[in-house]
């Protein structure tokens, strides 16, 4: 064993003092230096085309000096390589930059699907809730500016909009369950693989840019317009009736943005301690008008229920209602009550991640300046140059001073294992090591 120390501890002195190429870069990235960094990346690239990690850094250091065209280049051949968090998060960061929203989106999800380490996570799911409702919010002006010029015969066929229900009917204390029911039916909509279902962020912006109120809202009549803004080839409608102290009633139709065509849904009825029978045979009315042939799986999805608790499902009918209104800590507040009250409850859970207390967010503006300083510093700082190069990785794995590669990652850089070739290679030191005391 001590034999095995000396030679690895001799090595690695060795080769730290003729640092990689990879490390230069690293250090002179660090100091700001980005072309010299730069160019000691594209030098290891030279031995090293394969290498994730420096095209990753590569597409770093171009990033920081400005030049989003090359580090989306490099960026893309590290993901090539071996993608991984870092390299999705600063692609993400290019996208935005660029305004190309849609793409910054998918980048930070999958950098989220490799579960970037520290805050970094958390500040990726933060700032992509404002994203989401950024792109929403612009997508919603853009239609409503444009929507003489929207052709309703290009929207495809499977999209469909669930909109809010009408609560004019329901006592006040009562009239979030509309929102409830609503947000269910598209959730459980969205579970067919055959549809594809609109963003409920996006119907309440309209109804707020078009100044809607509920009864309006959901009126079949009313619903071809709205489907052409949403650019949805289908509306589900409903209308939520209380029924004495304790039941309610839920009427609906499909609404066709074509044709102007409605196909009015059986009616659902029941007390409202069975409040999600209620929404689940809506949902089946729904499917059945639209001659929707559903495989077992996706009838199993939609049958789930998401919780069993009275007080859980109004707490997040509330949070649902004071979310639309823009009064986000109240929404706060009552998406924990849920959780609270049935801490199975996923969605409720889920409503409590997604809610955004910042204003929108701007690219070049305060916002996503803000994320961007906070959020690279924080993914940087787990790059921190330890001294500890790929090839110092292998040695020490190799020798067997270290066995288990995932402690690499600790370091920032976790060495690549060739893959096995069946060659057995024997070294043998001459000299009497134990002399050395």
């Amino acid at each position: 064993m001590l034999r095995t120390i000396i030679v690895v501890v001799l090595l690695l002195l060795t080769i730290g003092c003729s640092q990689s190429l990879y490390m230069q870069g690293r250090r002179l990235a660090d100091e700001g230096e980005y072309d010299r960094a730069i160019k000691a990346f594209y030098d290891d690239i030279k031995l090293n085309p394969a290498s994730a990690e420096t095209w990753r850094e590569l597409g770093v250091a171009f990033y920081k000096k400005g030049d989003l065209d090359k580090a989306e280049e490099a960026l893309k051949q590290a993901n090539n390589i071996a993608p991984d968090a870092r390299t999705n998060l600063y692609i993400g960061l290019v996208y935005e930059k660029q305004e190309n929203f849609d793409r910054a989106i998918e980048a930070y999800r999958t950098s989220l699907s490799y579960k970037p380490g520290g805050k970094t996570r958390q500040m990726i799911e933060q700032h992509l809730g404002g994203l989401i409702a950024l792109k929403v919010e612009r997508e919603v002006t853009t239609a409503i500016q444009n929507e003489e010029k929207i052709d309703v015969a290009s929207i495809p066929d499977n999209t469909l909009a669930v909109v809010d229900f009408n609560d004019e009917h329901l006592p006040p204390e009562m009239a979030p369950i509309s929102k409830g029911l609503a947000e269910f039916t598209a959730l459980d909509l969205a579970k067919i693989q055959s549809l594809k279902v609109v963003d409920r962020l996006k119907i309440d912006l309209i109804q707020k840019e078009l100044q809607l109120g509920s009864s309006a809202y959901a009126d079949p009549k009313f619903a071809p317009r709205i489907g052409k803004l949403l650019g949805s080839n289908n509306i589900v409608t409903g209308t939520v009736v209380g029924i004495g102290d304790d039941m309610i009633r839920l009427d609906g139709a499909v609404v066709n943005t074509r044709d102007s065509s409605s196909n009015l849904t059986d009616p659902t009825e029941g007390r409202l301690n069975n409040f999600f029978k209620i929404q689940k045979d809506f949902v089946f009315n729904i499917i059945k008008k639209m001659g929707i042939t559903l495989t077992q799986e996706e009838r199993d999805a939609i049958e789930e229920v998401p919780t069993e608790s009275y007080l859980a499902f109004m707490a997040y009918c509330r949070g649902l209602d004071y979310r639309s209104r823009g009064m986000m800590q109240e929404a706060s507040r009552n998406f924990q009550q849920a959780a609270g009250a049935d801490k199975n409850f996923g969605d409720a859970q889920k409503q409590l991640q997604q809610i955004v207390f910042a204003p929108a967010m701007s690219p070049g503006g305060h916002s996503f300046q803000q994320f961007e300083t906070s959020v690279t510093a924080a993914t940087d700082q787990l790059q921190t140059t330890t001294g500890i190069d790929q090839f110092q990785a292998m040695t020490l794995l190799n020798s067997g001073f270290i066995s288990d590669p995932a402690i690499f990652e600790r370091f920032g850089n976790t060495p690549i294992i060739p893959p096995q070739t069946g060659v057995t290679v024997n070294l043998r030191i001459i000299g009497d090591l134990d002399g050395i005391r």
